[in-house]
């Protein structure tokens, strides 16, 4: 029997020593700036598609907060949250820190999933297309060998395509920008937004026959998320419009149709890479691959439930224009609401109070009216659980606006990237707005304009009130000369509030807002105990103290 023991370790150390086939050999991973799952929804995106009928796939990942574009596309590549790799701004740089990361390489970066692929596969060829420039300050130098830094989508596409005609790389980040473009000029959820999808699924589709072309298709997983959705005319927000986002894992070894119905994370995109490739994931990265998505490993057996939200019930009348929330200001009218249900199930459950709707709230059964200022708020409901995230629709509806409103002025400043010194600039613009809100402003351009807004407040009785003021970009709340908010910067959508005793009656109120570029929103609210959170009404605005 001792002779036979050699053999057979021999044998057991053969077999040990055999290495199974990573999944795929190369990795695609394109980026779309500003995709939501809204638009893979409603747009024609046949590329798309046909990715999610391969593959594996869920449209309720999340985004990092906020949902800026360079903590996400940080995060994308970095395989961890902008706690811990520090790009908490687009324009950073290694010379540019404000938190500096938890563990860096050679060259004060935290490692991306290029450094970590040199690093382990040196011989590997790895390539960036990067229609948003800015993305090559979050890379390492001399990790790349190719690295393109074209200036649209179409030269994106061809770059890729004429790279694949000549290599196969082991891995491909692309990176296209045109989208959020679209949401930014036009508006999330507009025709010329699902239009920009649609063209993005285009060049997705060349970007998939390009691989067919060169031979690496068969061995190619593909991976599609974005850094973030949006609302209105931009991001920034927490909202769930915001943060959400596509994640798709298709092609070589992965479950056809699958859907991923547990939490992901834009930071697992390249965990999700690194598995696909049997490459060693650093301890320093907090992501999870997403390993169910590829056959042979079991979903995983999660211990609570899985909040697969379902699109928000639509309330009309619909705001007008940027971020501007349903409902509206209406003077000398009554409003006829209607709540509508995208989805083919579920029931619409609704209040008028401002509380949350809950599953013994009224049940919607058809359109209502309304005759005074009202916080309606809807969510939809299936055996007794919520299964979408939560409206709200802030109806202004004054008896009275006779005195009414704020004084205002504009200002033209260029470069700003911050409120100006106000009493140093001219006024080329003034006029009365019924609201604290950057759609009822006469703007003189939309681009390096400021304003201030100026009036009094009418505090129905003494209490603690929070007002919130949202603005893109900065803005900063005065009531009695006091500085309540600041919110300024260059930033977009941000919300932010603070809370002060006030007695009953009107108090100076003055609020300065300006924008850089690019999109833009003002709007503030107010919240007591007695008052549900809304929309400072024109009913509380005055010109004068009495």
């Amino acid at each position: 029997m001792k002779k036979l023991l050699l053999p057979v370790f021999i044998l057991m150390g053969l077999v040990g020593c055999q290495q199974t086939r990573p999944p795929a050999d190369h990795v695609v991973i394109i980026g779309v700036d500003g995709l939501s799952p809204d638009g893979i929804r409603m747009a024609n995106t046949p590329a798309m598609d046909g990715l999610m009928q391969r593959g594996a796939f869920t449209l309720h990942a999340r985004a990092v907060m906020p949902s800026s574009s360079g903590a996400n596309w940080g995060s994308m590549i970095m395989g961890t949250g902008p706690e811990q790799h520090g790009v908490i701004s687009n324009d950073w740089r290694t010379d540019n820190l404000v938190l500096p990361p938890t563990v860096v390489g050679d060259d004060n970066h935290f490692p991306t999933i290029f450094s970590v692929l040199r690093d382990q596969r040196p011989d590997w060829h790895l390539a960036a297309f990067l229609h948003w420039n800015p993305i090559q300050n979050f890379i390492e130098e001399g990790v790349t060998d190719y690295m393109a830094l074209p200036r649209s989508e179409e030269e994106t596409t061809d770059e890729v395509l004429s790279y694949f005609q000549e290599h196969q790389p082991e891995f491909t980040f692309i990176h296209l920008d045109h989208v959020d473009g679209a949401g930014h000029r036009y508006g999330h959820g507009t025709a010329p937004y699902y239009r920009s999808v649609e063209k993005a699924d285009s060049l997705i589709g060349e970007i998939i026959e390009a691989t067919r072309r060169n031979g690496m298709f068969e061995r190619t997983v593909f991976i599609l998320s974005s850094d973030h959705g949006g609302i209105g005319y931009g991001h920034g927000g927490n909202s769930l419009a915001e943060m959400e986002i596509p994640f798709l894992v298709s092609g070589s070894g992965t479950k056809p149709g699958h859907e991923l119905l547990m939490p992901v994370n834009v930071y697992d995109v390249p965990a999700t890479a690194l598995f696909a490739l049997g490459v060693d994931q650093p301890y320093e990265w907090t992501a999870r691959p997403a390993k169910n998505a590829f056959q042979g490993n079991p979903d995983p057996q999660l211990r609570y439930h899985f909040n697969r939200f379902q699109p928000a019930p639509a309330i009309t009348p619909a705001g007008e224009g940027g971020f501007n929330p349903p409902g509206g200001l209406f003077i000398g009218e009554s409003p006829t609401v209607s709540i509508q249900n995208p989805s083919e199930s579920g029931i619409i459950r609704y209040t008028t109070d401002g509380s949350q709707p809950v599953n013994t709230s009224d049940t919607y059964a058809g359109p209502f009216s309304l005759n005074e200022t009202t916080v309606v708020k809807a969510r939809l409901f299936e055996n007794e659980r919520p299964v979408s995230d939560e409206i709200t629709a802030y109806f202004r509806i004054p008896a009275d606006t006779t005195g009414r409103g704020l004084y205002y002025h504009i200002f033209e400043a260029e470069g700003i990237s911050r409120l100006p010194d106000f009493n140093r600039l001219r006024p080329v613009a003034q006029g009365v707005t019924m609201e604290i809100s950057s759609n009822n402003l006469m703007l003189t351009r939309p681009d390096y304009v400021a304003a201030v807004l100026e009036g009094y407040i009418e505090i129905p009785q003494d209490g603690r009130y929070t007002f919130s003021l949202a603005s893109d970009d900065g803005s900063k709340l005065y009531i009695n000369r006091r500085l309540v908010i600041d919110n300024d910067g260059d930033h977009g959508v941000i919300t932010v509030s603070n809370s002060l005793l006030l007695g009953a009656g009107r108090h100076p109120i003055r609020v300065e807002w300006f924008n850089g570029g690019g999109g833009y929103w003002l709007a503030a609210y107010i919240e007591g105990s007695t008052l549900p959170r809304q929309i400072i009404s024109p009913e509380m605005l005055y010109r004068r103290a009495n």
